[in-house]
């Protein structure tokens, strides 16, 4: 029914119950899971200060060591079910990189939640939830 498919989580809470649905259906259905992980893109054309460039360098830095630590606690949980999870780490638009890695990737389905930790928070729907939201190829489960 969906052999493949493909979990965003951002480190909240919410992306975890969702990885947690995408496990149950790996264990119902055998679905094979992808959990992913994107980074924003930090910019750093254009910067002629050395010390705001280096700055700007560890800050991403930081952020691909958090990106690493939530598709570990990823697999983690997979493993602590007796089951296999595929992590990625990309950088970019989350809402962008998400779409075109799934359609890309011929997913089946999308499990993420409502809303994460993004930089502004909606009132009803994520930002990017909603974009995924309105523009995948695939069905998308969205979890509360």
């Amino acid at each position: 029914m969906y052999p493949k498919i493909i979990v965003p989580v951002d480190g909240s809470e919410i992306s975890y119950k969702a990885l947690d649905t995408a496990l149950f259906f790996s264990e119902k259905l055998g679905s094979n899971i992808t959990a992913i992980h994107v980074m924003e893109d930090i910019p750093v054309t254009n910067i002629e200060s050395q010390k705001l460039l280096n700055d700007m360098l560890e800050i991403s830095a930081v952020c691909k060591r958090q990106g690493e630590n939530i598709l570990s606690k990823c697999s983690e949980s997979a493993r602590n079910r007796d089951l296999n999870v595929n992590t990625v780490l990309l950088k970019g638009n989350p809402a962008s990189i998400i779409l075109d890695f799934c359609k890309n990737g011929k997913y089946d389905l999308i499990i993420m939640g409502n809303r994460g930790i993004g930089k502004v928070k909606e009132i009803i729907l994520g930002s990017v939830s909603s974009k995924i939201l309105h523009n995948s190829t695939c069905p998308i489960l969205l979890i509360k």
